[in-house]
């Protein structure tokens, strides 16, 4: 069994910032409307990583588990009115529609997701662009409580483990930013990065993934490219 372990954001898909967009409505709900939204990178981060620094930020104290789960919560439930609000600057990168149905029923590829999505948030995006049905959402890995992407990465794979155990051969993690890699390393999948959101080729070689590309190729080319040393 090979586990191809997939990013969200900047990866399969761009929403329009539709999450960051959501985030501060929620933002200016706890902190006023006139409260200016502090910057972070978000790119590659967990929902729970964002919210706890923007609070953080904000305040000039660190936010409780159960403060940044309820901004989380809230984030959720303005999410799908900005999917909605964004539609026309919203796509799906061509060409992953084709290489989730290449690899859908496969053998011996299973799709997964890696990322720091809760996985209602998770779930929304993808149901909303159409995608859900190629993906195994019980051993994939979301935030849950987790504020790193090395931390949810290591608890998918466990329950990969848990599932599947020495029928793993092997475990691939595709992304578009530096954390992807870095939690890839840390379960000693093979970490594929593409260049399709706001990190270029050069800032990801730097982290030295095991491939890089600047865009997705198509679903024969990328089993060639899965099947390389």
């Amino acid at each position: 069994m090979k586990l191809l372990y997939w990013d969200i954001d900047g990866t399969l898909l761009n929403t329009g910032r539709a999450g960051l967009y959501a985030i501060e409505e929620v933002f200016h709900t706890m902190q006023g409307e006139d409260a200016a939204v502090p910057p972070i990178s978000a790119g590659g981060r967990t929902d729970n990583y964002i919210c706890q620094q923007l609070l953080y930020k904000a305040t000039g104290r660190m936010p409780t588990d159960e403060e940044v789960s309820w901004f989380c919560r809230e984030y959720e439930k303005k999410l799908m009115k900005w999917l909605k609000v964004k539609r026309e600057e919203s796509v799906i990168f061509e060409p992953v529609r084709d290489i989730l149905a290449f690899f859908a029923d496969r053998p011996p590829f299973k799709q997964l997701l890696l990322t720091g999505n809760s996985v209602h948030g998770a779930r929304m995006k993808l149901d909303f662009f159409g995608l859900s049905s190629y993906f195994d959402f019980d051993h994939s890995g979301f935030a849950c409580n987790f504020y790193y992407r090395d931390d949810l990465a290591r608890h998918a794979y466990g329950l990969a483990k848990d599932a599947w155990g020495d029928a793993v051969e092997e475990m691939y993690v595709i992304g578009d930013t530096p954390y992807d890699i870095q939690c890839g390393k840390a379960i000693g999948a093979k970490t594929i990065s593409v260049a399709t959101g706001h990190y270029s080729c050069e800032q990801l070689a730097h982290h030295e993934p095991w491939k890089l590309l600047q865009t997705l190729p198509g679903p024969e080319e990328f089993l060639d490219l899965l099947e390389s040393e």
